[in-house]
């Protein structure tokens, strides 16, 4: 039996997390005011030579690991840039993630599915000290209004007009991610598993047993468990997709009104991957909810069989339930490892803007290692 390589893990990522670990010793992080996102915004245009200057700066709601703003352009720029958002690094949050990268996929896939046009990225925080990344401003709504349920698009109910409109867009913008073409995409800072190897499945549980091993705060058996077992049974990735790595109810936007989808957000976990792993994040209970019957409805909108046969339809690809099955027990396994370590720290030591949240988002991990029991259940009968 080969050696596995548990050292394997992206370098721009590893990087990202000893990074952080460093800002820690700067202690608790002060929120910005609206000013001081002016005065820094003045900056960072005068540095990247942009003829304009913020105007009616407004913090915005949402978001567990990144401060935004949303500002409006006042001087000479494109249409698209008349209002911006500002996505901006706080000392840490829920996931290290890094805006040069969220920056290049933006760009990689606009005009391929609906996304945010990208103005500037600041990657190494050189304006105010935080990295950060300036998009166009895209209206819309991530919920319906009647839509009820809780912070980030948890147990919303979409209702059944909405879902019937949003069911289709919603596959399509899927299978159009896995669609971009990876050379020539401008995505430097990504790493390219090899086809025909366990490579996307091992980077996956290194990365994530890494952030286990840096902000663990207590042995969590069944992580430990899990981990063994996702070593023991990682698959083979034949053909290396673009994926959105956090593609769920949540994270687009649509309008209420006509029921299209305006712009799919939140792409800073994007990597390179199996796209198994992308079909069983969206399969997540948390991210969902259940009808009438009992049936689990992905995005509250519908079955898991409905997304694997119009995924399948759309793209030729087959999926393989054992696959399908090792990435669900990742999934389980990520999020249990961001909200039970890196989520706990931040909030406990002030070091994110969204303290509160990050607590509650602490309290899933209860139902996540329900989840986990279940699927290491299955795999085990």
């Amino acid at each position: 039996m080969s050696t596995i390589d548990r050292a394997a893990i992206e370098p721009r990522l590893l990087e990202l997390l000893y990074d952080k670990h460093e800002r820690r010793k700067l202690g608790p992080y002060i929120p910005r005011t609206a000013q001081e996102i002016g005065e820094g915004l003045e900056r960072l245009f005068a540095q990247q030579g942009i003829a304009a200057r913020p105007a009616n700066i407004h913090r915005m709601g949402g978001g567990a690991s990144k401060e935004q703003f949303v500002f409006d352009m006042v001087g000479d720029i494109a249409p698209e840039f008349s209002r911006c958002v500002l996505r901006m690094d706080p000392r840490e949050g829920i996931i290290e993630t890094c805006r040069r990268r969220e920056a290049q996929v933006l760009r990689a896939v606009y005009g391929k599915v609906p996304v945010p046009p990208v103005l500037c990225v600041d990657g190494d925080g050189v304006a105010m000290g935080q990295p950060l990344m300036i998009t166009g401003f895209v209206g819309g709504v991530t919920k319906p209004s009647s839509g009820g349920g809780g912070p980030s698009g948890l147990k919303v109910r979409m209702g059944e007009r909405v879902s019937a409109a949003l069911t289709q867009q919603f596959i399509e913008v899927f299978a159009n991610v896995h669609a971009v073409a990876i050379a020539g995409a401008g995505l430097d800072d990504y790493a390219v598993p090899r086809p025909g190897t366990t490579d996307a499945a091992l980077w996956q549980v290194n990365y994530w047993t890494k952030v286990r091993e840096m902000d663990g705060l207590d042995s969590l058996p069944l992580l430990t468990l899990a981990e063994t077992w996702l070593y023991d049974n990682l698959p083979v990735c034949d053909e290396p997709v673009l994926l959105h790595g956090d593609h769920r109810l949540g994270n687009f936007l649509f309008d209420e009104e006509s029921l299209r989808i305006t712009a799919v957000l939140d792409w800073e976990l994007a990597h390179i991957g199996d796209f198994h792993e992308d079909l069983a994040y969206d399969f997540e209970p948390l991210f969902g909810s259940v009808d009438e019957n009992g049936t689990f409805l992905v995005g509250s909108m519908f079955t898991t069989d409905h997304m694997i046969a119009a995924y399948e339809a759309l793209t030729g690809r087959k999926v393989d339930a054992r696959t399908l099955h090792w990435y669900k027990v990742l999934t389980s396994y990520k999020l249990i490892t961001m909200n039970h370590t890196s989520s706990i720290i931040a909030a406990r030591d002030g070091t994110n803007h969204q303290n509160a949240l990050l607590a509650f988002l602490a309290a899933v991990t209860a139902e996540l290692s329900s989840t986990m029991c279940d699927l290491l259940a299955e795999s085990a009968a």
